[in-house]
């Protein structure tokens, strides 16, 4: 049996953990009430009521100023890139992002601190300016955006740094779209899709030199090869490759209306699919820039699906100069003495030069050892 000590010890011990535990909450207790109670609040208060009537976009950054402006009859474009199609998506994320936006907690109101924060004006400053009007022109909301924080939310929401023009408060807010100043993330890229296994050859002839051709023979074959090659030398495969994959992977860095570019001393690549599908673009260098015009035609025999997508594609490009990546752009100028040059060792996949792997169907991709 144990003893009135024992008891006695046991007794103090448990008194003594309760009262230790009581501590701990009644200083938690008060270090809570010590600190400001903060209820979040829109960042816009009445946008999402009015973002229906929004009609103008001005973004404003440390890059430049464009537009984007919702135009009767043509919907969503850029006024500053010749009425071009602007990408619903991302007027879409941006304006219901805006008025979604939610202030998390209070930040600095120094103005000389804001520029750690992304938050100085632009030009001059890095923020980025975006202001929506109306029809009529009255301003429906304007913020500039900063940084971005990661708020290691599991629900995908993103913390952003803002603050109002004319106020150097800065808030940290909750956001589900990321603000982009640049003009080339609002430019419509539904230009053309083709994917990894339907180009068959691309006919290229540069500004100098012989005309080439590169190609395969099956849509499975995952390298393309260069055509009747010179009898001195090997083909840089890495080169070779890279022309079908801008093709097929078409991406542009800036549009404009062809009109204003002279064309007439251009090089061009004529790309073929397996299913008949005929791609002629007109290549032209201005300086490091390289610009292309697109057209569109289908092969004697070709199916309805492809002459109709041929039609489609010259209703998106027709009258429009795109201008290409650095890396592709330089990939539909090289000519032959380019493509006979040395190539480099290898770093990717047996076989395959590293950058080329996008061409492939899901799942074709030969694995790295």
């Amino acid at each position: 049996m144990m003893d009135k000590r024992s008891r006695t010890l046991i007794g103090l011990g448990s008194a003594a953990l309760v009262s230790l535990v009581l501590a701990g909450i009644a200083l938690e207790q008060r270090a809570a009430e010590g600190q400001p109670q903060y209820t979040p609040t829109e960042v816009l208060p009445g946008f999402s009521a009015n973002v229906k009537n929004s009609a103008l976009i001005q973004i404003a950054s440390h890059n430049g100023t464009f537009n984007v402006a919702n135009v009767p009859g043509k919907g969503w474009v850029l006024p500053g890139h010749g009425n071009y199609p602007a990408d619903f998506d991302e007027v879409r994320h941006t304006l219901i992002g805006m008025a979604a936006l939610e202030t998390i907690a209070p930040k600095t109101k120094r103005a000389d601190w804001l520029h750690y924060l992304s938050l100085d004006a632009p030009p001059k400053g890095s923020g980025t300016q975006i202001t929506v009007k109306d029809s009529h022109g009255a301003v429906l909301a304007s913020l500039i955006l900063g940084n971005m924080e990661d708020l290691g939310d599991p629900n995908g929401t993103s913390g952003v740094f803002v603050r109002k023009p004319n106020d150097s408060q800065a808030w940290l807010a909750r956001t589900v779209f990321t603000p982009h100043g640049d003009a080339a993330s609002w430019l419509s890229t539904a230009v053309l899709n083709l994917g990894g296994v339907r180009l068959e050859e691309v006919a290229m002839t540069p500004a100098k030199g012989p005309a080439y051709t590169v190609h395969r023979a099956h849509p499975s074959d995952q390298i393309y090869t260069l055509a009747a090659p010179p009898k001195q030398g090997t083909p840089n495969a890495l080169l070779v490759n890279s022309i079908p994959y801008t093709i097929a992977n078409f991406s542009l860095a800036d549009v404009q209306p062809a009109a204003g570019m002279d064309f007439t001393k251009s090089s061009h690549a004529v790309a073929r699919s397996f299913d008949g599908l005929l791609l002629t673009f007109d290549i032209l260098q201005q300086g490091s820039d390289v610009w292309a015009r697109l057209a569109a035609g289908a092969a004697p025999g070709a199916a309805p699906t492809v002459i109709n997508e041929a039609a489609a594609i010259n209703a998106r490009s027709g009258g429009w100069a795109y201008k290409l990546p650095a890396e592709k752009g330089s990939a539909l100028t090289n000519d032959l003495t380019k493509i006979m040059t040395p190539q480099p060792a290898p770093q990717g996949s047996q076989g395959m030069p590293p950058d080329m792997a996008g061409m492939m169907p899901p799942g074709d991709a030969p694995a790295t050892p």
